[in-house]
C-alpha cells in the first residue's frame, strides 16, 4: 500500500490537495481533522468532478474539536478502531448537499453534514474571531452564549417541491447528519444515506426556551416546543428579506438566497 501524507498550511490547501488527488485516481482520500477539514476535502473532490463515477473513497481521522459527522457514522479516533477501519477498508455510499448561490457568480459548494442559517453562522463568526486560550470547547460555548443575547431574528422564506414555510427564525438547519455544534443532536432522525434532508425549524423561540431545548438536543431528544418543527425534503430554496449568511459543516460559505439539493449517495465514505 502506498500512502502519501500532505500537511495543510492555509485555509484552502485541503481543497486543492483533494482536487489534485482525484485527477490521480487514488483509491481513497482521508481527511485528518474535524468537520471543516472534511468539508474542504469533499469540495476539492466534487468541484470539478461532481458527475464522476470513479471518485476515491472519502475517509476521516477525527482530530477536530467537533467531529460531528464522525458521530453520525460511528467513526472513532482511538487507534484500535482506526486500525480496524483501515484494515477492513469498508465503505458505504452517503448523500451530499449541494448549495447553489442564486443570482450570484459564486461557484456551488458542498456539505456532508449540516448547513444552517440563523444563529449558527453568527456563532461561527464569533468562534473564528476568538483566541481559544481555554480550548475549542470553551470557546464554542462562549460564542453560543454571546450570540444568544445579540442575535436578531429575521424573516426567512423556504420553498420546496412539496411544502413552503415563511416566518421569523432563530435557527434553521438542513441536516444530512444528526449532530452539529460539538454534539448537539439537532436532527435525531437524520440518515446520511436516505436521499432526504431533515429540516430543523426553530421560529419565534425565546432565548430561555432555546437554551432549554438545546439541553434536550444534547441528549439526542427532539425538542418539545410549539415553535419548533421538523420537515423533510430533497430540495429547498432559502431566501431572506435582508442579507444573511449561511454556514455548512462549520464553514462560512456565503449569503442567502440559496438553493440546496441532495446528491443521493454521491460519495463512498470509509466506515463500518
Amino acid at each position: 500500500m502506498n500512502v502519501e501524507v500532505h500537511e495543510t498550511r492555509s485555509k484552502n490547501d485541503a481543497v486543492l490537495l483533494a482536487a489534485k488527488a482525484v485527477t490521480r485516481s487514488v483509491d481513497a482520500i482521508v481527511a485528518a481533522g474535524g468537520d471543516g477539514t472534511l468539508n474542504q476535502v469533499l469540495n476539492g473532490m466534487l468541484q470539478d468532478h461532481e458527475q464522476s463515477n470513479n471518485l476515491p473513497v472519502l475517509g476521516l481521522i477525527p482530530l477536530g474539536s467537533g467531529n460531528d459527522f464522525a458521530r453520525t457514522v460511528g467513526v472513532r479516533s482511538d487507534v484500535r478502531s482506526l486500525t480496524k477501519l483501515f484494515a477492513d477498508f469498508s465503505s458505504r455510499p452517503v448523500d451530499v448537499g449541494k448549495i447553489t448561490f442564486d443570482g450570484s457568480s459564486e461557484l456551488p459548494c458542498y456539505f456532508i453534514n449540516i448547513a444552517d442559517v440563523g444563529m449558527g453562522p453568527y456563532v461561527i463568526k464569533r468562534l473564528l474571531n476568538s483566541d481559544r486560550i481555554f480550548g475549542s470547547l470553551v470557546a464554542y460555548y462562549v460564542a453560543i452564549i454571546k450570540t444568544f443575547f445579540t442575535y436578531r431574528p429575521f424573516k426567512l422564506h423556504m420553498r420546496t417541491p412539496v411544502w413552503n414555510w415563511s416566518g421569523t427564525i432563530r435557527s434553521v438547519a438542513i441536516a444530512n447528519g444528526k449532530f452539529f455544534g460539538n454534539g448537539i443532536g439537532i436532527a435525531p432522525d437524520a440518515k446520511p444515506d436516505d436521499g432526504v434532508f431533515s429540516c430543523f425549524i426553530a421560529g419565534k423561540v425565546s432565548v430561555l426556551d432555546f437554551i432549554v431545548q438545546n439541553g434536550r438536543l444534547r441528549k439526542g431528544k427532539r425538542p418539545v416546543h410549539s415553535e419548533i418543527q421538523y420537515r423533510e425534503t430533497d430540495s429547498i430554496a432559502l431566501q431572506a428579506d435582508e442579507l444573511q449568511p449561511i454556514e455548512a459543516d462549520g464553514e462560512l460559505v456565503g449569503n442567502l438566497p440559496v438553493t440546496i439539493h441532495v446528491l443521493q449517495k454521491r460519495v463512498r465514505f470509509l466506515c463500518e
